[in-house]
């Protein structure tokens, strides 16, 4: 058995859709059910039970889960030793950080820490949320400056930083014309198409959106867009709404203005998050300046 094809087949295990499955992972539906299909034939038995309705584990699967649990829990205890090991002779100090945090947070953290260890060599690895949960729990990153939420028992997780977010509209917008530089309640824009990141890329603000829009008595039609600038530059051409921070380094242009939302609007959190069983002092240090900076 191959440690890709047990980490796939315990998130089909645990979440019983392969759709879901797939998120989680960062891979596609089909290679995640290639790789199901490949340790099956593998075992010679049949761990899951698929219909058009359902997925279901089978006696084989059920005892599978229940030792593969256990080996990879143990191997990814192994691999954090060593790297651990090894990052602590080496004074390297890794961290994943998310474009919000690098806009907001960050920088003030990162001066601290240089002022107290300059002899730490500081890797600072730019990347989604769901990706450095990843990358934390393998112990290839140290600490995780993420986008709320990011729950895993094996983590803890302070939040530092709560940013609101506002409204990239088309300066055409009949809405601006009426109220003029009020906030806008986010139900006006209920008709509009809103350009936001795809889920796979970032769960946190997708979610986030998703929700203030519920909140907020509607449904939102959607388009995906991958990068920040882009989905701006579809904003401009008239194609729909996108939301902003106010970190975002971005003025009204001639075809686009940015608005204020009445509350409830939405909002991001940063958070910080670790491994519970890191001993690092130099965590401690970072923990420390974070909760300094923390604006909430």
């Amino acid at each position: 058995m191959e440690i890709k094809e047990l980490r796939c087949f315990l998130r089909v295990a645990e979440t019983l859709n392969f759709n879901r499955a797939a998120e989680m992972l960062n891979m596609s539906q089909p290679v995640v059910t290639k790789t199901v299909a490949q340790l099956e034939h593998r075992l010679g038995v049949k761990l899951f039970e698929r219909t058009t309705r359902r997925v279901a584990l089978t006696a084989a699967g059920v005892v599978l889960r229940r030792e593969a649990d256990g080996l990879l829990a143990h191997l990814d205890q192994v691999q954090r030793s060593v790297r651990h090991a090894i990052a602590e002779e080496s004074g390297r100090f890794a961290i994943g950080v998310t474009p919000l945090a690098m806009q907001t947070v960050f920088p003030a953290v990162m001066r601290g820490f240089r002022a107290r260890h300059p002899e730490i060599d500081l890797q600072i690895h730019e990347m989604p949320s769901d990706a450095q949960v990843r990358q934390l729990l393998a112990a290839e990153i140290d600490a995780a400056f993420l986008l709320l939420p990011a729950a895993d028992p094996a983590l803890e997780v302070q939040e530092i930083h709560t940013e609101q977010m506002r409204l990239a509209v088309p300066k055409s917008h009949p809405h601006l014309k009426t109220l003029g530089n009020a906030p806008l309640p986010l139900s006006a824009f209920a008709g509009e198409t809103f350009i936001i990141p795809p889920r796979a890329q970032n769960p946190g603000v997708h979610d986030e959106i998703i929700r203030a829009c519920s909140v907020a008595g509607f449904r939102p039609k959607v388009k995906d867009c991958t990068e920040g600038r882009s989905c701006l530059c579809l904003v401009e051409a008239g194609m729909g709404v996108s939301f902003v921070t106010n970190r975002i380094d971005c003025a009204a242009s001639d075809d686009m203005r940015i608005v204020d939302l009445e509350d409830p609007a939405p909002s991001l959190c940063v958070a910080l998050a670790w491994r519970k069983d890191d001993p690092s002092a130099l965590l401690q240090v970072i923990r420390d300046l974070a909760l300094e900076e923390a604006v909430i």
